[in-house]
C-alpha cells in the first residue's frame, strides 16, 4: 500500500508549550502568505530535489573528508542507517540549523538544547489518538494545528482550519499502512524513477551526539511516532551532523586504537565517561555497522 507521508520538518513547525491562538479568523495577509508557502515548497522544493541526482554531493563531501578530516566524517554522508526508533529520545528541530548538514563533524554544546521527542505535540497527539482512542480534535495535534495556522497561515501544507480533518485521514492510513505492511523506505513508497535524491533526504533526519545518542531533526516526524507506537523493530534515517567527540570513536574503531580521554567533556555535559573503553565497545551502534562489517538491511 502506497501512502503519502509527513513532511515532519517544516521550518515553521513548532511546539514550545506557549499559549494556543484560534486561529479560525486567521487575517487575510497571513492566510495569503500561508498558501504562498505552501505552493513554493510544492512546485519549486519537490521538484528540484527529486532530480538532483546524489553522484555529485558525494564527490564534493569526499574531497572535503580528504582535506578537512577533522570537519568531514570518513562514513558516507548519504547511507541509510537502520536503527531501532525507541534509540531516538531526543529532538532539535528547535535548535537544529536549516541548512543541510550531512557528513558534517561538530564540537561544541550544539546538543545542549534538546527536548524529550516523545513530549513533542505530534507524538503526543497520535498517542491520544491511538492508545486513549481520543478523537483527533481533543489531542495536542489539534492544538498544534492550530498554532501553526494562527502563526504563520499554513500548517503542514494546509492553509485553513479544515485541512485538519484531511490531515487526520491522511494520519489514518500511514498508521494502517506501517501496521499491516511494515515500515517502508521512501524510494520503496514512490518508485525509483527520478526519486533517487529526495528519497534519502525524505527519510527521518538525525544528529548523532557526543556519546551516540541519536537526535531527531527533520522530517518524517509522524513516521517515527507510529514507529513507536507500533513497536517496529528499525527504521531508516539520515544522519547530518556527528559530534567530534563521536567522530573519535569511529575513527579510534577503523584504526583500532583506543579513543581520546573526553573525560572533561562528558563531566561538563552531565554524562559518565564512555570513552575509556576499548572501541570494540561500541560496535553494536548502527553508525558503527559499516566498520564491523554488518550487512545493510
Amino acid at each position: 500500500m502506497t501512502v503519502t507521508d509527513d513532511d515532519g520538518g517544516l521550518v515553521n513547525e513548532r511546539d514550545d508549550g506557549g499559549p494556543v491562538n484560534d486561529c479560525d479568523d486567521v487575517g487575510p495577509v497571513r492566510r495569503v502568505r500561508g498558501r504562498v508557502v505552501a505552493a513554493l515548497q510544492s512546485w519549486i522544493g519537490s521538484p528540484v530535489r527529486r532530480v538532483a541526482p546524489l553522484a555529485p554531493l558525494v564527490a564534493a563531501h569526499q574531497v572535503r573528508s580528504r582535506l578537512r578530516p577533522s570537519r568531514y566524517t570518513d562514513a558516507a554522508p548519504f547511507r541509510l542507517l537502520r536503527v531501532d526508533p525507541d534509540r531516538i529520545q531526543r529532538s532539535l528541530l528547535e535548535v537544529a540549523p536549516r541548512i543541510p548538514q550531512w557528513g558534517r563533524v561538530v564540537d561544541g554544546d550544539w546538543a545542549a538544547g534538546w527536548e524529550p521527542f516523545d513530549e513533542r505535540a505530534v507524538p503526543r497527539g497520535i498517542r491520544q489518538r491511538y492508545r486513549e482512542g481520543r478523537d483527533w480534535r481533543d489531542t495536542a495535534l489539534f492544538d498544534a494545528f492550530r498554532e501553526q495556522l494562527a502563526r504563520f497561515g499554513n500548517a503542514w501544507g494546509y492553509t485553513d482550519i479544515d485541512g485538519f480533518a484531511e490531515r487526520c485521514r491522511e494520519i489514518d492510513r500511514l498508521h494502517d499502512a506501517i501496521r499491516d505492511d511494515g515500515y517502508r523506505r521512501q524510494e520503496q513508497l514512490h518508485g525509483p524513477s527520478g526519486y533517487t535524491t529526495t528519497a534519502r533526504f525524505d527519510e527521518i533526519n538525525v544528529d548523532i551526539g557526543r556519546h551516540g545518542e541519536l537526535h531527531w531533526r527533520a522530517y518524517g516526524q509522524h513516521r517515527l511516532a507510529l514507529a513507536k507506537l507500533l513497536a517496529i523493530d528499525s527504521v531508516p534515517v539520515l544522519v547530518h551532523r556527528r559530534h567530534a567527540a563521536w567522530q573519535a570513536v569511529r575513527d579510534a574503531r577503523r584504526n583500532e586504537v583506543s579513543p581520546p580521554d573526553r573525560a572533561a567533556d562528558s563531566r561538563a555535559d552531565g554524562y559518565p565517561d564512555r570513552h575509556d573503553a576499548h572501541p570494540n565497545r561500541h560496535d553494536a551502534h548502527p553508525d558503527l555497522h559499516d566498520l564491523v562489517g554488518v550487512p545493510e538491511r
